[in-house]
């Protein structure tokens, strides 16, 4: 009875492309790896109304391009997503106006062709 009910109702894939997905998601393990091997971590910044990213010592004077992404895990209208451009090691946006609480905090950079990945879990007062 089983094998019948099964076959009459065929799961769709979650993804067609399993190949594809797993390389991407080999990238991005590679890329948190480059991230950890800095000589310190990104310092993320978050208030009520700015965020300030600290790169490492070693990027300073390198063209940093990125996106920095909060994600609020009960309430996905508060999320925001901020693009990330400097040539110094620091980065400040201002104007957020964030509700208080958790974010899943992600930056997705790169500096002179090199690609990173930082995540964290940071609160808002």
């Amino acid at each position: 009875w089983f094998v019948i009910q099964a076959s009459r109702n065929p799961e769709a894939l979650v993804t067609e492309d399993y190949y594809g997905a797993e390389l991407r998601f080999q990238g991005r393990i590679d890329e948190a790896a480059r991230a950890k091997a800095l000589s310190a971590p990104v310092r993320m910044e978050v208030g009520h109304s700015s965020a300030a990213l600290h790169f490492p010592p070693e990027m300073a004077g390198r063209k940093i391009t990125g996106k920095f992404t909060l994600l609020r895990p009960n309430d996905p209208q508060a999320d925001h997503v901020l693009q990330v451009a400097t040539a110094d090691a620091a980065f400040t946006a201002n104007g957020l106006n964030l509700p208080p609480g958790r974010y899943n905090a992600l930056l997705e950079w790169e500096a002179e062709g090199v690609k990173y990945y930082t995540e964290e879990k940071i609160y808002v007062p």
